[in-house]
């Protein structure tokens, strides 16, 4: 939470950005269905980590303003299964879309790994382009996350 305490705080002084939390959840129900994965897989799914951190981009369809999800799979620590976060812009709503494909990442050992993701986040009157950062800390089996706007 320090590094987005500063990500927010240097937007703020530019006056330039806004920054607040997405909403994280369980991969269960119909968000997290398989069905739901954006084609091509080229585009909506990207691997970090050797490929212990995957990302997902899903898509509801419906509604048409707020469709788009991240699903994150990254290994359980201490444990042989793997973890599954989903991402959504709030509690009932996804992104106004997203550029998996356009996500760049970097590693620091104290923080984990950080991905930042092209999005749109819907304002009421239409997509706004915002930022996507999602903290993965393996060690800890922690996500995090910020958008930036």
């Amino acid at each position: 939470m320090i590094r987005f305490a500063a990500l927010a705080a240097a937007c703020a002084m530019a006056g330039a950005a806004s920054a607040e939390p997405a909403t994280l959840s369980e991969c269960d129900g119909f968000t997290a269905s398989a069905r739901n994965l954006m084609m091509p897989p080229s585009e909506s799914i990207r691997q970090f980590a050797n490929g212990a951190v995957r990302l997902y981009w899903l898509d509801t369809v419906e509604p048409a303003c707020c469709s788009s999800h991240l699903m994150v799979i990254q290994p359980a620590p201490n444990d042989p299964y793997e973890m599954c976060t989903l991402v959504s812009a709030s509690e009932n709503l996804g992104f106004g879309g997203m550029d998996l494909s356009g996500a760049a990442a970097n590693y620091e050992p104290t923080v984990g790994l950080t991905v930042s993701i092209p999005v749109n986040v819907w304002e009421g009157d239409g997509p706004d382009p915002a930022t996507l950062y999602v903290v993965i800390n393996q060690g800890a089996g922690t996500v995090e996350t910020e958008v930036v706007q």
